[in-house]
Order: structure tokens, then C-alpha cells, then sequence
């Protein structure tokens, strides 16, 4: 494409994490050519070392996964969840969740972040509808009825019905576009590690709360256990920089001697927490989605989640408009992608707000409410049921992808 030349494209989304190339790979799919502009070149944010999280994926964005014939590029080594233990620090009640409540296949499955991305990179790179751009970004947008007009730093010029910002919490294109954002800091900060331990995890995710913060372990494959352990911002800075035999010994105090010995394994990563929304997610001929519309904090796993919901019902409001020759740019069709998210995502990010703020306390009254409080959800079977199947993601109006259904 000669830089002097606008190439046409129906959709142009920018940001290359995982939650642009699974979009990407929704639409092309069906129809839809897609341009994918990434800042950083791809392909070297494919090593191990580049993100040492891992996801867990809900059981309807896992249908979805499997619906667009992605899962068996991303979900190769993945872990099924089939239990979940929560307790409030080290206290003897517990709320317990079990696969076998619900008896439709595991809670969630457990994928390592770095297998997401090279799988999900396998498949946009072998579609046709889709035009990778990397490592480049959008400096100029400009909208007129019916087409926007972009200019890549390059010096490329693109041309779309529409403009699709997947570029996470610190989104520049948000900002260049004049939406703002509401955030707040939770004063915690996240260490993500992978551990190595003696005995079988048998598919079983702990979360237990802290004062100070949550500490999840979470099943990955081979006797491995992805660690989510929050700290204030100063105890988390002076753990990240203790020695290898230090680290551990301050890990085993969380984690415990339930599996038998436990070692991490060598690289660790940080990560600040806060919540952010939106105040919107339109613009002219442009749409938030993903982390660039709602950040929330990691207590329940469900970030990724969400823009795995926001891609199901995005996908199918665009692949409808143009099955009937409309506009996808249009702020009606866009309308009904905001009606159908905006709530949900805004519901959980405030509950997961609350349910922070619930647990990281030590106010005695609190403490105690909140033990006895995961007690009685465990004894009351319908109740326990009903947060197990929020926790699926299969609660609401579902867009047909979450549902296993072709849009």
C-alpha cells in the first residue's frame, strides 16, 4: 500500500492485545475486512517473558471461543476449573462452588496469557479479512458521513465505517477522541507469579481475603499454579525485590503447605490496581471496547471476561447491520452495542468495587459478617447456584456467541 493511497477497510480496530485480535477474528469471519493496528511490533510480544498472567475464561465466553474456532489455537494447554474455595483469610467456614452443582462442564478454564496471544495471532495472520498493521498507530481521525479518514504514523492512510479503540486502561485514541474516564485506586498492587508444587491442585481455584488484599492460586496444567497475590503498593515493591529464597518463604505464609512444597518459578510481574469507566462509549463514527471502556480490579477474574462479552455482542450488532446493507458506523447501530453492555459491564464493576472494599478490611464487625456470610450462600443450594451461574457468564440476554450459536 503506497503511503500517498487510502486503503478501504469496513472496520478498523486499534489495539493488537487479545481482546482486539479476538475481535478481529469475530468479524472477519463474517465478512467484515478489518484492519488491526497495533503499536508494537506483534510478534515480540510473544515470549514468555512479555506477560506472565494467565485468564479465566467463563464458561459462555468459552463457548464463544469455541463457537468462532478459536479454542483450539488458545486452548491448547488450558486448565479446567472445577472447583472454587473461598475463605476470608485462614478461617474454617468457606464457600465452596463445585462443577458438579451445575453439572454443564467445568466453572472455567485456566489459559496462560502467552498462549492466548500466540494463538490468537496464528489466526488473524491466516485470515484473509484482516490486515495486520505493526508496529504502527492512528495520529489523525477525521469523520465525515458515512467514512472516516485516518492517517497512521507511517504515514498510511486508512479509510472505515468505523473505528473500534481495543487499546486498554491508558488508551491515547480515548483521550485523542475527548471521552473521559472516572477512575479510582484501590491502593493495592498486584504480583503475578507462576509456582511449581508437590501435589495435584485436581482442578481446584482458592481465593482467600485479606486485610490487605486478595491472594488467589489458580490451577494451570502440570502441578502449576498461576498466584494473584495483592499488597499494599510499599509491602508489594519490597516483596517484588526480595531474592528468589526470600520470595518464597513470604509466599509459602499465604499459600501454605496443602500441596506439599511450593516454588515460583522465576520471573514475577506487578501490576497496580484501580478501576476505571467510561463515560462513554461512542464517538463519531468510533466505539470503546474491552479495557479501554472498563477496567475493574481482578478480585473475581472477570476483566477478561467482559470484553469477551462486549466482542460477542459487538459482533453480532455489526454483522447484522451489514447483512441489511446498513451503516456500521452509524450511532444507531452502535446504540444497540451500548444498550446491551453498558449496563452489565457498569453493574459488575460496581459490585466488584463493593466486594473489594467488603474484604480488604480488618474492622472486626465486618470480618465476622462476611466469614458467616460465605457460610450460609455455601448451605442455601439455590442461592449458591445463582452466583455460580453469574460466575459462568450465562446470566441475561446472551448474544448468540456466548450461546454456541453462528451470528
Amino acid at each position: 500500500m503506497k503511503k500517498s493511497e487510502a486503503e478501504n477497510f469496513d472496520v478498523v480496530i486499534s489495539g493488537g492485545g487479545v481482546v482486539g485480535m479476538t475481535l478481529a477474528s469475530a468479524l472477519a469471519q463474517n465478512g467484515i475486512t478489518v484492519a488491526l493496528v497495533e503499536y508494537n511490533d506483534i510478534e515480540q510480544s510473544l515470549n514468555d517473558e512479555f506477560d506472565g498472567r494467565a485468564y479465566a475464561i467463563s464458561y459462555a465466553p468459552y463457548v464463544m471461543l469455541k463457537t468462532l474456532g478459536l479454542w483450539d489455537r488458545v486452548g491448547r494447554e488450558a486448565q479446567p476449573i472445577n472447583e472454587i474455595h473461598i475463605t476470608d483469610g485462614h478461617s474454617p467456614l468457606f464457600l465452596h462452588f463445585d462443577e458438579k452443582d451445575l453439572g454443564n462442564g467445568p466453572l472455567g478454564q485456566m489459559v496462560e496469557v502467552r498462549h492466548l496471544r500466540s494463538g490468537l495471532y496464528e489466526a488473524i495472520s491466516e485470515n484473509k479479512n484482516i490486515t495486520l498493521i505493526n508496529p504502527d498507530h492512528i495520529v489523525d481521525l477525521n469523520s465525515e458521513p458515512g467514512v472516516s479518514h485516518l492517517t497512521l504514523d507511517s504515514g498510511c492512510k486508512l479509510t472505515c465505517a468505523l473505528v473500534i479503540c481495543a487499546e486498554g486502561r491508558r488508551s491515547p485514541l480515548r483521550d485523542r477522541m475527548g471521552i473521559k474516564i472516572r477512575s479510582w485506586d484501590y491502593q493495592q498492587t498486584a504480583i503475578v507469579t507462576t509456582v511449581k508444587h508437590e501435589l495435584d491442585h485436581a482442578g481446584t481455584a482458592y481465593e482467600r481475603f485479606y486485610p490487605s488484599g486478595p491472594f488467589a492460586i489458580l490451577p494451570l496444567r502440570n502441578n502449576r499454579s498461576s498466584i494473584v497475590w495483592c499488597e499494599p503498593p510499599e509491602r508489594a515493591k519490597t516483596i517484588m525485590g526480595l531474592s528468589d529464597e526470600a520470595f518464597d518463604a513470604e509466599l509459602v505464609k499465604k499459600f501454605g503447605s496443602f500441596l506439599g512444597e511450593v516454588k515460583h518459578l522465576g520471573l514475577r510481574w506487578s501490576y497496580p490496581l484501580a478501576s476505571q469507566l467510561a463515560d462513554d462509549y461512542l464517538g463519531d463514527r468510533f466505539c470503546l471496547i474491552g479495557d479501554a471502556a472498563h477496567g475493574i480490579h481482578p478480585i473475581a477474574g472477570q476483566g477478561f471476561n467482559l470484553g469477551l462479552r462486549d466482542i460477542a455482542a459487538l459482533t453480532e450488532v455489526l454483522v447484522d447491520a451489514k447483512r441489511l446493507g446498513g451503516d456500521l458506523g452509524s450511532e444507531f447501530t452502535l446504540e444497540r452495542y451500548v444498550r446491551w453492555r453498558r449496563t452489565d459491564n457498569n453493574i459488575l464493576a460496581l459490585g466488584m468495587d463493593a466486594l473489594t472494599r467488603f474484604f480488604s478490611n480488618d474492622i472486626t464487625p465486618i470480618r465476622l459478617a462476611r466469614q458467616i456470610g460465605l457460610s450460609i450462600v455455601g448451605e442455601i443450594p439455590p442461592l449458591k447456584n445463582f452466583f455460580m451461574r453469574h460466575a459462568r457468564g450465562t446470566v441475561g440476554k446472551l448474544p448468540k456467541l456466548l450461546k454456541g450459536e453462528k451470528v
